[in-house]
């Protein structure tokens, strides 16, 4: 079986990193707080415009892509899955040049990337950058679950492959009600075992 893998807020806990980091920079900016801790976007979260939200991940965003781990247990569950011979490709939106990256890092997202999931010991067969849409690229690589967070992208995978939701509070939307939703890496490695993939 292939299984598709998203970086941000799957591997990586983004919305917790979000959160912190963004109320830390409220503070620096002795202005604004946090509003909303149903969305995804810290545009939204603290209701910052472009420009602040700019300022934000240019100071922070090699925080987020160097130095914040990987979520715990997922190394060991995706060595697990991978000794049951399954195929794990990761699946990301990530990509070189990408505004939302200091200038100093958007030459290098993708060897950064990839760093990343070698140090923190994350195993895989394949890597997908600047997918836009998920939904058409598990569809046209056979992939059999996709374990995802994000709501643009849940519904684009609806119906073209089986969704494993990471369970954040802005995406436990009512359309998102009949998803696999998963709470961890061990969640997620059960509920494998359960559907027997």
């Amino acid at each position: 079986m292939k299984i598709g893998i998203d970086i941000d807020g799957v591997l990586n806990s983004q919305y917790n990193f979000c959160i912190d980091y963004g109320l830390k920079f409220c503070y620096e900016l002795r202005k604004y707080k946090l509003e909303n801790i149903n969305v995804i976007d810290t545009t939204d979260m603290f209701l910052w415009n472009e420009d602040i939200a700019h300022q934000f991940w240019n100071k922070y965003r090699k925080d987020l892509v160097v130095t914040l781990p990987a979520k715990k247990f997922a190394s060991d569950v995706i060595k697990k899955i991978k000794e049951e011979k399954h195929e794990i490709y990761i699946i990301t939106a990530r990509k070189n040049g990408d505004e939302w990256y200091p200038e100093n890092l958007k030459s290098k997202v993708e060897e950064i990337t990839i760093q990343w999931l070698n140090d923190n010991d994350i195993l895989y067969d394949n890597i997908a950058f600047d997918v836009k849409d998920k939904g058409l690229f598990c569809q046209e690589n056979s992939i059999d679950y996709m374990i995802e967070d994000d709501p643009i992208n849940l519904k684009k995978l609806i119906g073209k492959t089986k969704v494993m939701v990471f369970d954040y509070p802005y995406n436990r939307k009512k359309e998102f009600k009949n998803l696999i939703r998963v709470y961890s890496w061990y969640d997620i490695y059960s509920k494998i075992k359960e559907n027997k993939i």
